[in-house]
């Protein structure tokens, strides 16, 4: 039995396989199970054997570079599982010395003796705490020693892949290359048709296609009706339509998408329809099937970068094109994709080609160096001055294209020089580090457009997620701006990631540096990771949501079936959130594994400071707890502290905020509120104001008539209460008045400015229209004037100067 026919044995096989290699990845299998139920002491042993082999094998001069790779998993495991191990003997540590702290101090000198008893559980516990102690040290050790010899690994890795991409060899351009690949090109294609003529004239292949035809048949069918018919009625339907108006970004966005998909998405399905019915027949050998997968993946590839750079760039819709460009730059450019994508795919196979049937070192040149001509001058093309007419280039990007004019000019050059390697290298990186640049635009543009979708009014996830956290639109606004940023960061590591894997850096290298960020890394004697931040900040994000929902559900289901007033209200929801956000600290906090005790103790440490600095702030959160629970005052209540009136609009953690009558907002410090005088208004369950309007009427009034007027007028009003009824109060008299006092009670203490200005009103149109005189209060005029002034105001009025002036 071959390779291939193991394969197809085994196919039903994979799902166990893959099943299995993730429990095994996870650290849940048996295997794991077992090792972890091992002893330190005993795991330390054998990190440490495997060290001493991988020491000795990096002082060989001849180690090969696969032995190198394998050391490298080697180590980065070690460190992992050493990690682990020592994370996880920490608990058994602290437990041992909990137990020696229960048993308390030894006797001092001097002192009487313990009980022999506890003298050998003292003695047995220290003895467990030293072993302990000592395995952790030495796992410490293990991880110091194989971070070191991961850095050797590492630098010679480094050395090699430097000498190899810089290392000059024939020019392509000899005879002795062209001649020796020409040959070999030549001699390869007559085997190709002679064993194609005898397999043709031989009976197993007749037999062979009489067996397997149908599904042969049955797989091109599929694939012609595939990559035809359903796409163009798909495009026909889905892809670009008519619309009254220009398309928005985000309906640009999605079409890109959908048409990408599809485009890509048929061909791809159609070429794999193909490939399996060729694999279930005996028509490819080992070589001709590994040939056939590579270009599988090389076709399903270009057809993904041909069909969604085409679909981003629309070069004949520029109605729905995504980028800002003219329609000869957007043409230009999806050529050229497209061109670099075929070049990629055809290089790829026939690489696969020339490893399967093992192809000189010269026809292995001179490809290199032929397709990395061909990517040069796609580059070359995409990079010339006619494509970027546009205003929106910045003058960076001009700059930067000038940088890669120059690289693209080394990549032919160094190859007609002899570095082959590193002009293949160049080209290749140049191709693939812009790509995924265009990638990681593309999926920051999804991620907002997925945002906005998500969240906005007209979804029906959007609208509940506004109705459970009760967000208004610049709460709407701050989620998205917060998400969108988290969600790029998290795309701008993974681009940068792959950008380091892309220039040389070893995945291995990486995946054992996140994997030191992401579980843990130690500060003084607090173990940190990445992963438990993350927990702590969801967990935090997520217990405040719960909160905000509850008072959500208070508001609006709860407190309409109650009878409790506006303050109790305000009261209950802003202490339920500060209970939510104490319990989302304090768990976010334990997740952490930060021990609260510790906090408890620095909360101690910090007590001088919080007297001295914060005093003033503690000061005002004990206030305004005090009035949350104590409830001099409720939102909603008139009070006057000091030069300030107003209405109660929130009462926070440091300040209360009133609403003056002129609209404006007065934050009073919630201590200023317990400590001095506050005069609250409205602070019973039913407030009632009281309102009084002195009059001073002339003498000859007629003082019953102005109580008759007086309490209609009061009366007449919704306002004012009837019990008890409003009175009229006779005060006294002065040199030119007699004083009346209106007093009435209202039903709202609101309403007192207003009602006192609706009752002056009424009282001046019916006592004008009563012929009752509210007199002006008498005034001395003192008038200096001389002779003349005097003789012309008496002639004006027909009289003499008297005599003596």
């Amino acid at each position: 039995m071959n390779g291939l026919d193991r394969y197809r044995k085994m196919q039903f096989l994979w799902p166990v396989i893959l099943l299995t290699s993730l429990l095994a990845h996870l650290g849940i299998g048996w295997s794991a199970d077992i090792e972890q139920a091992r002893p330190l002491s005993e795991l330390v042993k054998d990190w440490q054997h495997i060290l001493d082999e991988a020491e000795k094998d990096l002082t060989k001069p001849d180690i090969r570079d696969r032995r190198l790779a394998a050391l490298r998993e080697e180590l980065t495991a070690i460190q992992i599982d050493a990690r682990t191990a020592s994370d996880e003997a920490l608990p058994k540590v602290q437990s041992i010395r909990d137990e020696l702290a229960a048993l308390g101090p030894p006797p001092a000198e001097g002192a009487p003796p313990e009980a022999p008893t506890v003298a050998e559980k003292r003695k047995a516990m220290n003895e467990r705490l030293a072993a302990a102690e000592g395995a952790i040290k030495e796992a410490e050790l293990i991880i110091a020693r194989a971070g070191r010899l991961a850095s050797e690994v590492k630098t010679l890795r480094r050395i090699r892949f430097t000498e190899h991409v810089l290392k000059r060899g024939v020019s392509p351009l000899l005879p002795t290359v062209w001649a020796k690949a020409w040959a070999e090109l030549r001699s390869g294609l007559t085997v190709i048709v002679h064993n194609a003529r005898n397999l043709r004239s031989g009976d197993t292949f007749a037999r062979d296609l009489r067996a397997v035809g149908w599904r042969l048949g049955l797989g091109v069918g599929v694939a012609i009706l595939l990559a035809f018919p359903l796409r163009r009625m798909l495009i026909r339907k889905f892809g670009y339509i008519e619309l009254e108006a220009e398309p928005t970004y985000g309906q640009r966005l999605r079409t890109a998408l959908f048409l990408g998909f599809i485009r890509a998405l048929m061909p791809s399905a159609a070429v794999l329809a193909l490939f399996l019915s060729l694999s279930y027949t005996n028509l490819l050998t080992e070589s001709t099937f590994a040939v056939a997968r590579t270009a599988l993946i090389a076709l399903i590839s270009l057809f993904f970068v041909v069909s969604f750079s085409r679909a981003a760039l629309a070069p004949f819709e520029p109605e729905w094109r995504l980028v800002r460009i003219h329609d000869g730059g957007a043409q230009a450019i999806s050529g050229t994709v497209k061109g670099l994508a075929v070049i990629f795919a055809l290089d790829r196979t026939l690489s696969e080609i020339g490893t399967q049937f093992n192809a000189s070192v010269e026809t292995t040149l001179l490809q290199k160096f032929l397709f990395g001509l061909l990517i040069a001058g796609l580059l070359l093309n995409l990079l010339r001055n006619e494509v970027w007419l546009s205003a929106a280039l910045s003058p960076a990007w001009r700059t930067l294209r000038q940088v890669l004019k120059v690289v693209v000019y080394a990549i032919p050059l160094s190859g007609l020089l002899g570095y082959v390697v590193l002009s293949r290298y160049l080209a290749t990186q140049l191709v693939l580090t812009a790509g995924l640049y265009f990638s990681v635009l593309l999926l920051r543009k999804i991620n907002s457009e997925l945002i906005d979708q998500t969240l906005s009014r007209t979804s029906l996830f959007g609208e509940k997620i506004r109705n459970s956290l009760a967000l208004s639109e610049d709460g709407v606004e701050m989620l998205k701006f917060w998400l969108g940023g988290i969600l790029n960061l998290l795309i701008l590591a993974m681009g940068l990631v792959l950008l380091l894997i892309l220039w040389g850096a070893a995945g291995k290298d990486l995946t054992a540096w996140l994997h030191s960020l992401f579980l843990g890394f130690k500060i003084g004697n607090i173990t940190l990771s990445l992963a438990d931040v993350l927990l702590a900040l969801v967990l935090f994000a997520g217990l405040l949501a719960v909160t905000r929902m509850v008072q959500k559900t208070l508001e609006q289901r709860i407190f309409p079936r109650t009878r409790l007033d506006a303050g109790v209200r305000h009261s209950i929801r802003s202490g339920t959130g500060y209970l939510g956000f104490t319990i989302a600290a304090m768990l976010a906090i334990s997740t952490l594994g930060i021990d609260l005790s510790n906090l408890a103790i620095i909360a101690g440490a910090l007590s001088v400071g919080i007297g001295f600095g914060l005093q003033n702030i503690v000061n005002n959160f004990v206030s305004g707890l005090i009035l949350l629970i104590e409830r001099p005052i409720k939102t909603g209540d008139w009070v006057v502290i000091g030069d300030h009136q107003g209405h109660v609009k929130k009462i926070s953690v440091r300040a209360t905020e009133i609403t003056t009558l002129d609209r404006a907002a007065v934050f009073i410090p919630n201590s200023t509120l317990i400590s001095g005088v506050l005069t609250n208004k409205t602070y019973a369950d039913k407030p009632v104001g009281r309102i009084v309007i002195p009059l001073g009427l002339s003498h000859d009034v007629d003082a019953k008539r102005v109580r008759e007027l007086l309490l209609k007028i009061a009366l007449d009003h919704s306002e004012i209460r009837r019990i008890p009824p409003p009175a009229v109060l006779f005060r006294g008299f002065t040199e030119n008045t007699r004083n009346f006092e209106l007093i009435a009670l209202l039903y709202d203490a609101g309403k007192t400015d207003a009602v006192a200005s609706d009752l002056c009103f009424e009282i001046d149109e019916i006592f004008r229209r009563e012929g009752i005189p509210i007199p002006f209060p008498p005034r001395n005029l003192d008038l200096r004037l001389n002779s003349d002034q005097l003789q012309r105001i008496l002639a004006v009025h027909g009289e003499k100067t008297p005599p003596g002036n």
